[in-house]
């Protein structure tokens, strides 16, 4: 505390003042006492500034603004300025205190990724480091984390990155182009996304042939569809209730609560390997990594625009280790 009050710009203001203006007071023969009064005023503000900045940061979590980018060419450094922008009201000047409190720059905070998706052993690598340093993060701050996060890449790798997070303290950012800034798309303050439901209210199932030991599942939730002709039977087809666009917190959940039950659902009857491809929000595709975890024989796919055909992101997610 007494290392970061000494570093305080008012803190340093006063000193410098105090020194500087009273040599100069006493060689002019007058105004020292109104120097030490202006000294004094300012080092006042130091301490109610620090005061003031330690409050903040004694909340019960700290906000972490982070920045995936999967193989995309877009600004990293232009989207984690957009996340700092969003959090000003709440933490003002936060990118530099997260620097003078925390040790906690710029690059810790953008996680790059400029290789192939589909070169499986690579991308593991990225989630393993990334898993590494965002632990490395949380014991830098005293507090609980809550990660503001902006996803940019191929939706099949958001539930990748999602499986890093298995926590509650998430809020996803969605970008939106009209506005060049990012929206709150989702904020997770609790457990609630991955509660199994009975009912289906905003997914519909089609079943394509009989289900047997291995599974496609094949989640329609956006204008762009899934071409089902390319896909190995038997297929389990989702289609959203709620047309091409989710706009509610509550319709996010239930969606990712519905499609997590179906897959925990053909787990419990012993399917013993599910293939996932899908065309949803990222927010969706990233809530249901956080879900699932790295606990099930899941193979992801994502369309590849050269071959015309669905490829293998990731073969088996349950075989993803978090250490080295």
């Amino acid at each position: 505390m007494l290392k970061n009050f000494l570093s305080n710009t008012y803190t340093q203001a006063s000193l410098a003042l105090a020194a500087i203006g009273g040599l100069i007071s006493d060689q002019i023969g007058k105004g020292y006492g109104v120097v030490i009064f202006i000294a004094v005023a300012i080092f006042i503000y130091a301490i109610y500034d620090e005061i003031k900045t330690k409050k903040l940061y004694t909340k019960e979590n700290i906000a972490i603004p982070i920045v995936f980018n999967i193989s995309n060419p877009a600004d990293s450094k232009s989207s984690l300025e957009m996340l700092f922008e969003k959090l000003e009201d709440e933490y003002p000047n936060h990118k530099e205190h997260l620097k003078k409190y925390f040790n906690i720059i710029e690059k810790d905070l953008i996680f790059k990724y400029d290789g192939d998706i589909f070169n499986e052993e690579r991308f593991i690598d990225f989630l393993k480091i990334a898993k590494h340093d965002i632990k490395k993060l949380e014991a830098q701050t005293p507090k609980n984390v809550h990660y503001h996060i902006a996803y940019i890449g191929p939706i099949a790798n958001a539930v990748m990155v999602g499986t890093i997070f298995g926590t509650e303290g998430v809020t996803l950012y969605q970008y939106n182009k009209s506005t060049n800034s990012y929206n709150i798309a989702l904020e997770i303050n609790d457990r609630s996304y991955k509660e199994g439901v009975d009912s289906f209210r905003v997914i519909a199932q089609e079943k394509i042939g009989e289900i047997k030991e291995s599974v496609t599942i094949a989640i329609d939730m956006a204008s762009h569809k899934i071409s089902l002709g390319k896909l190995q039977k038997p297929i389990i087809h989702l289609k959203s209730t709620l047309g091409d666009t989710i706009k509610t917190k509550e319709d996010f959940i239930r969606a990712n609560q519905e499609i997590y039950s179906i897959i925990n659902h053909l787990q419990q009857e012993k399917v013993q390997h599910i293939k996932l491809v899908y065309s949803m929000p990222v927010s969706i595709a990233f809530l249901l990594g956080m879900s699932i975890q790295t606990y099930w024989d899941i193979e992801l796919l994502h369309f590849d625009n050269a071959t015309g055909e669905y490829k293998t992101v990731i073969k088996h997610l349950n075989k993803i280790r978090y250490y080295f």
